[in-house]
């Protein structure tokens, strides 16, 4: 069986290494990930004066979230199954031209019902985005260099949440929030034509790059699997790998929690602490910055933690859903805005550091022929209970909280929160030991299986090439 190269721990090298792999592919991608960002944190920034000129509820206007999650349940399965058999930066320049344009639609909106469909349309974006970045990059880049890789893309969406807070929070103090959305719009238009310039590589290019080192014989069959797997057996397979299975339902709880608690960071300081709106986002903005800087150095750090095994890896991203579920916890429920936000800043960055390896474990436990539908569940998972109903739940617990029992809008926004985060950072712990019981095992046992298989294809095509036969 194939044994992953041995990730050198000195930085120079690996950063001389990523570009002689070549970093055009993931500046793109990068780009396009913190532009779709950049879009959710304008609407959570712009969440109140929304809730004001339409004249909407708490439980309302956490609806709007959900209207991604239409479109993007719709596409995201269906997507990755067109993206093991499709060209991926097709559909990504689409799924990010289709959101551009939606973003332009959503600054004209006139009525919440316009606002809510034009925020259904995003879902495009976000249903592309998961399932071909994760697959383009894993195939473009060893797995010695996958954590580095794929940590610094995801260092994509804090970013954009730091630019959308700053960024978008200016330009809704300075106009409005329909101003900002028009910003949040532009990039995705000009960088989603532009993406129809990457090279489109083949499913498990990097995986046999370095098995070639030792099996001279793969150097002429870089090509794709010959076998493309239907939408229902991709998801079968999926389903039956034990890591794969704990981490998509890992991702769904802590989905929970760090896209829709979050999605309320703004209106909850603005109530409770008496933030104005600038100054909210300015929270939002430290809170992703954190995030960004963890998640940028947990690359690296998870390529050095390859070395160790796939087992430490995963216990690493559970030491990361405890520091996250008990900061998150007390930070809530902290009565000093200053100590309240340094335990949620604190959570993020300590999570963050551990996100990459978690993504690095996703990309080498799916089958590369089936990569993008993995990278689809995935991000489906994170869209479902996180990005859409997060947002709703906690709304509906702030406003039974004021109906029965009297509390002020910023403290049953609190209790909202702090039931979340509470129960999703529990269940996602519970799920997350369950991976490391399990990680490694797939993760050889999927990876000897293509090597093998790519193996004996380029046998028996030698073999038909052989003269004489």
């Amino acid at each position: 069986m194939m044994v992953p190269p041995e990730a050198n721990d000195d930085t120079a090298h690996h950063a001389r290494t990523l570009r002689q792999a070549g970093i055009g592919p993931l500046v793109v991608l990068f780009i396009l990930n913190a532009v779709d960002e950049f879009d959710r944190a304008v609407l959570a920034v712009s969440l109140d004066r929304i809730r004001e000129d339409f004249g909407l509820s708490d439980a309302t206007v956490g609806l709007l979230p959900l209207a991604v999650v239409l479109i993007t349940g719709l596409l995201s399965l269906p997507a990755g199954n067109w993206a093991d058999s499709w060209s991926r930066r097709y559909i990504l320049s689409i799924g990010a031209v289709v959101w551009g344009f939606a973003g332009l639609a959503a600054a004209g909106a006139q009525n919440f019902l316009q606002l809510f469909l034009t925020r259904a349309l995003l879902g495009a974006g976000q249903g592309t985005i998961g399932p071909t970045h994760g697959s383009l990059i894993s195939d473009y880049y060893p797995i010695r260099l996958r954590g580095r890789a794929l940590g610094y893309h995801r260092a994509a969406n804090p970013l954009g949440q730091v630019l959308g807070a700053v960024i978008g929070g200016a330009i809704i103090a300075a106009a409005s929030w329909r101003w900002a959305f028009l910003a949040a719009a532009i990039p995705g238009l000009l960088m989603g034509l532009y993406a129809l310039r990457l090279r489109e590589p083949a499913r498990g290019e990097a995986d046999l790059k370095d098995a070639a080192a030792e099996n001279p014989l793969l150097k002429e069959f870089l090509t794709d699997p010959e076998d493309k797997w239907g939408f229902r057996r991709s998801l079968g397979t999926i389903a039956r790998n034990k890591t794969l299975r704990y981490l998509i339902l890992t991702n769904a709880a802590f989905g929970f929690m760090l896209s829709g608690v979050v999605f309320w960071i703004p209106a909850f300081y603005e109530r409770r602490y008496g933030f104005s709106g600038q100054e909210a986002s300015y929270a939002l903005a430290g809170l992703a910055l954190c995030a960004f800087i963890g998640t940028w150095y947990g690359g690296p750090l998870a390529d050095r933690w390859l070395n160790r095994g796939m087992t430490f890896l995963a216990r690493m991203g559970l030491v990361a859903t405890i520091v996250l579920t008990v900061t998150w916890t007390i930070g809530f429920s902290i009565q000093n805005a200053a100590i309240s936000l340094a335990f949620l800043l604190a959570g993020a960055f300590v999570t963050s550091l551990g996100i990459p390896g978690l993504i690095n474990i996703i990309a080498a436990a799916s089958p590369p022929h089936i990569r993008a539908q993995a990278f689809a569940a995935f991000g489906l998972a994170l869209a479902v209970l996180g990005g859409a109903l997060a947002p709703l739940v906690v709304g509906l617990i702030s406003e039974l909280f004021q109906a029965r029992f009297d509390a002020t809008e910023g403290e049953g926004l609190r209790y909202g929160m702090v039931l979340a985060t509470v129960v999703a950072g529990s269940l996602g712990t519970l799920l997350m030991h369950r991976t490391t019981l399990y990680a490694a095992t797939d993760v050889r046992r999927v990876l000897a299986e293509f090597i093998a298989k790519q193996t004996e294809r380029a046998r028996r095509a030698a073999e038909a090439d052989a003269p004489g036969t």
